[in-house]
């Protein structure tokens, strides 16, 4: 029978090698134990001062704990074992730190840019932290635009505006007949509704004058909707009410083209985009 003689120095690198490892994760498992526990005391913390500018910060110390965790958790179960790993659900916390880190720098971007003297540079830094957060926070681009207008001035001549999309609609004569009598006599009545919609869809590049640089891009869809009604009558109008005799006042009118609802519809996307930097 033969015997296998493991040399010192083998054995002493394998018995080095396994003590590594166990110090290794035991390293491991302290510091991911102590940096929980110094987020969570932070959180505790801040939300004991109820200071609204707190959210933003809770946010971030949630997300680093639930990062580790997610991390942990592809581990082998042996090693989760020693770390002694227990899954952690931050849904409902994050849910929560996410809303009012949002409302906070949402609402303090907009004040920094509604004073006398507006600090633009300080507005940027809380969108840009608030794009962090919820990249599709739907008050970005309001502020984004709003931003721009108190850096700029007139941002009518920085913007660009691209189509992607025409979709009109087809000419609609929508009817209602019905009849009307009056003494003795009796006349048929039809209510006429004309319409007609075209939709845009594309986006609005804003572009620095002196650098020629897009600063900021926005997509858009705008509609603009023609409506006209009106009344005819077969029959004599003495049978009419007053309501049918007042509609009658109303002529048909053409169509508008599609072109001219086209060209609307990019007139009321300049005037929506100035209504959201006042």
């Amino acid at each position: 029978m033969k015997h296998f003689i493991v040399p010192i120095a083998l054995l002493a690198c394998i018995m080095a090698t396994s003590c590594n490892t166990n110090k290794r994760l035991y390293e491991t498992g302290v510091a991911y134990h102590q940096a929980n526990q110094a987020d969570h005391e932070r959180i505790m913390e801040l939300k004991s001062k109820g200071s609204p500018d707190a959210w933003p910060e809770i946010f971030e110390r949630y997300c680093s704990i639930k990062g580790r965790s997610d991390e942990m958790a592809h581990f082998p179960p042996e090693v989760k074992r020693e770390l002694r790993f227990m899954p952690l659900d931050l849904n409902d916390e994050l849910t929560q730190a996410r809303n009012k880190a949002e409302a906070y720098l949402a609402a303090k971007a907009s004040q920094v840019l509604s004073g006398q003297t507006p600090d633009v540079d300080e507005a940027d830094r809380l969108i840009r932290h608030l794009e962090r957060v919820n990249r599709d926070n739907k008050q970005i681009n309001d502020l984004k635009l709003k931003s721009l207008a108190r850096r700029y001035g007139d941002i009518s001549r920085m913007m660009h505006i691209e189509v992607f999309e025409r979709q009109v609609g087809p000419n609609r004569d929508e009817t209602v007949s019905f009849k009307e009598s009056q003494g003795g006599m009796t006349a048929t009545v039809t209510d006429h509704k004309l319409s007609k919609t075209a939709t845009i869809k594309g986006k609005v590049n804003f572009i620095e004058p002196k650098k020629r640089r897009i600063v900021f891009s926005m997509p858009y869809e705008v509609s603009s909707n023609f409506e006209h009604t009106y009344s005819t009558v077969d029959g004599p109008q003495a049978a009419c009410s007053a309501q049918t005799l007042e509609n009658l006042k109303r002529k048909p009118v053409p169509f508008p083209t599609d072109e001219s609802l086209i060209e609307d519809a990019q007139n009321k996307l300049v005037d929506l985009i100035y209504q959201k930097i006042q």
